[in-house]
């Protein structure tokens, strides 16, 4: 008799297990990927990293949030790749220099950036160049055009992901507070 039992409780266990992956999943960040941010085109920009970009550009860039760096981290494959099509992409050298511009006239100094705000770095000045060029109309559609056809997954914890790939604060309509704790 303790045969069957086992036998029949395997099952159960088995599908106890399974559905606790399926829920962890659905928990996760991006894609299965734990601690991922959001994931572009297959290539994850790790919570780490973009708690680390804020971090360090945050009090050089007025409005530098966990929504705003995100979205310049999730649209940054796209400009390097129209920037460097046109002849103006910005280097992780250039991105450095820009970053010690700011630091140092901010007063401050013998600091350093990593992935992410080079990444910042990179973009701002890539942006900038690609608005300068005599067809920046075209460009930018061109620019566009990249976004929204890139394979973006943002973690709900960061971010709601549009249609044509924009990041807009994420809805919260799953929160639901107390009449206490709601203030009234």
């Amino acid at each position: 008799m303790t045969a069957n039992i086992s036998r029949s409780a395997r099952p159960r266990r088995a599908a106890v297990a399974a559905s606790a992956l399926a829920v962890a999943s659905l928990l996760g960040a991006c894609s299965g990927q734990p601690g991922a941010a959001a994931v572009v085109d297959g290539e994850e920009i790790s919570a780490a990293e973009l708690q680390d970009a804020v971090a360090e550009v945050g009090p050089f860039l007025q409005g530098a949030t966990p929504i705003t760096v995100l979205t310049v981290l999730v649209q940054t494959p796209a400009v390097d790749r129209v920037a460097a099509e046109n002849g103006v992409a910005a280097s992780d050298a250039d991105a450095d220099a820009l970053l010690s511009d700011i630091a140092a006239q901010a007063g401050m100094t013998d600091l350093s950036f990593g992935d992410g705000a080079r990444a910042v770095a990179r973009y701002s000045l890539e942006i900038n160049a690609l608005q300068s060029l005599p067809n920046a109309g075209d460009v930018l559609a061109q620019l566009t055009e990249e976004v929204a056809s890139s394979d973006v997954e943002v973690s709900p914890r960061y971010a709601d992901v549009t249609a044509d790939n924009q990041l807009v604060a994420p809805a919260r309509d799953w929160l639901v507070l107390s009449q206490d704790s709601a203030g009234g």
